[in-house]
């Protein structure tokens, strides 16, 4: 039984360090965030995430990181825009500059 304590403890140990580890990285760059929205943007295509635009129709899955554009660098976020030029939409990515996406909109 104190072998079961101790391994859940150090478990617990050990993501919590994880945890403060990951909180002081650098910003993450322009590139990056393009990378993170042509990830999101894939995964809204399988099923609505919670964000404005809900599931995406499948030829979203068509962009490449020729599509996205940095629009914005704000103090905490960035605005990256997706181009599908097969349906004449644009939607707007905010992520901050740790790497979370905040949210998806049809608007920017």
């Amino acid at each position: 039984m104190k072998i079961l304590i101790y391994t859940i403890l150090l478990i617990t140990l050990l993501k919590q360090t994880t945890v403060h580890a990951h909180q002081g990285h650098n910003e993450i760059s322009s590139d990056n965030a393009i990378n993170i929205a042509s990830k999101s943007l894939k995964k809204l295509t399988f099923k609505d995430l919670g964000y404005g635009v809900g599931k995406l129709e499948t030829s979203w899955k068509s962009l490449n990181d020729s599509n996205f554009n940095v629009l914005e660098v704000l103090e905490t976020t960035l605005i990256i825009s997706a181009t599908n030029s097969l349906n004449d939409q644009v939607i707007y990515f905010e992520i901050t500059k740790n790497g979370k996406v905040l949210s998806v909109k049809h608007t920017y």
